[in-house]
Parts: C-alpha cells; sequence; structure tokens
C-alpha cells in the first residue's frame, strides 16, 4: 500500500518537496513571520497526511495525523511553536537538522534509483514515517514556551513509527525516527522539570 500510495502521489510529492525546500529557506531568512511559515508547513503536513489516508483508508494514520493536526493548531493558537533559531541549544540544533534532511530524503518506498528518486518524491505528506520525522524534526527546533503535549505525542509516534518500520517493514532508515523521537520525548522532560541543558 505504501508504495502504491507514493507512485500515484509522485507529482504531489515533488510539490510538496519544492514547498520544503522553498518554506525552510524563507522561513530561515524571514525572522519576523518564521514561526507562521514553519507552523503552517508542519499543519500542511499533518492534514496532508490524514486526508490521503483517509483516501487509501489507513485508519490508524487517520487517527494520528488528525490529532497531530490539532495540536499543532492549539500549539500554535497558544503561543507555543517558537523557532527562535538563534536561541536554540547545539543538540536541538543537530537532531532538528538531521530529522529534515532523512525526512525529506527519505530512502524508501521509492523506486530504483533510490538516491536519486527520494531526492524528488519520497512520500513526504503522504505516508507516516517521513511526515512524523520532518514534524517531529522542526519541534526540536522550538525553544520555551513549548507545548508539552504536542512533543510528547509527536515524539511517541515517532519512536511507534520508527520501531515498526524496521521490525515489520526492513525500513532500516527508520533509525533515524527512533533517535530524534527519543530526543524530542527526553527534550520535552527535561523542559518539563525545568533542566532544559542539553
Amino acid at each position: 500500500m505504501l508504495v502504491n500510495i507514493t507512485n500515484q502521489l509522485k507529482i504531489f510529492f515533488l510539490i510538496v518537496h519544492v514547498l520544503f525546500i522553498v518554506l525552510v529557506l524563507v522561513g530561515i531568512v524571514n525572522k519576523k513571520n518564521r514561526n507562521l511559515i514553519f507552523f503552517s508547513f508542519i499543519a500542511f503536513l499533518s492534514l496532508s497526511a490524514t486526508i490521503i489516508s483517509i483516501i487509501f483508508v489507513v485508519l490508524p494514520n487517520i487517527i494520528m495525523f488528525g490529532i497531530v493536526f490539532v495540536l499543532i493548531i492549539y500549539a500554535y493558537k497558544n503561543k507555543e511553536l517558537n523557532f527562535e533559531l538563534k536561541n536554540l541549544n547545539f543538540s536541538s540544533k543537530i537532531f532538528g537538522l538531521i530529522g529534515l534532511i532523512v525526512g525529506f530524503w527519505y530512502l524508501h518506498w521509492v523506486e530504483e534509483p533510490i538516491w536519486l528518486n527520494a531526492l524528488f518524491y519520497s512520500p513526504l505528506g503522504g505516508v507516516n514515517c517521513p511526515t512524523i520525522l520532518t514534524i517531529c524534526a522542526f519541534l526540536c527546533l522550538t525553544i520555551k514556551p513549548t507545548s508539552s503535549i504536542l512533543e510528547v505525542t509527536v515524539g511517541s509516534i515517532t519512536l511507534y513509527f520508527g520501531f515498526f518500520g524496521i521490525f515489520l517493514l526492513g525500513a532500516y532508515i527508520d533509525f533515524v525516527l527512533i533517535i530524534c523521537g527519543a530526543f524530542l520525548l527526553l527534550r520535552a522532560y527535561l523542559i518539563h522539570k525545568e533542566i532544559d541543558k542539553i
């Protein structure tokens, strides 16, 4: 099914890849509107994954990405999505960057040559693993105040899909989901305990 989704929606995923590059670059340069730009993109990714899951009747994804979409909207409304990159600590930058690269260039579910095709139409915004990893990566790039419920939810789903992908689907690239999801959960715990030193 995941291969089928990827093959049927190549043009859509190509558009998402172009959007990714444009919005990340604009968001980095445009500090004034960065929160709105990055929020809009991760909200779009979660909504897109929800709609595609409805079309292809993937019930777990409908529920999970639907919840993530609502939590993203709620966090932004409460000013809990703050992408102040200059104030971000080093480890958050590293895990955020790793997650963004792998989420964009997701080496699975595409036709050969995988290394090349993944750059253009890996299923970001449609298939669970690259989509939740990218959302997780963006959340790694936020500073306090953050939404604990959003970070714990996304971190947990990222971990789940990471283990699911490795052990049931043979997608070994999903080890990145495990490390990024675990980092986000650990950071959320430390921020909650006011020990934000990692």
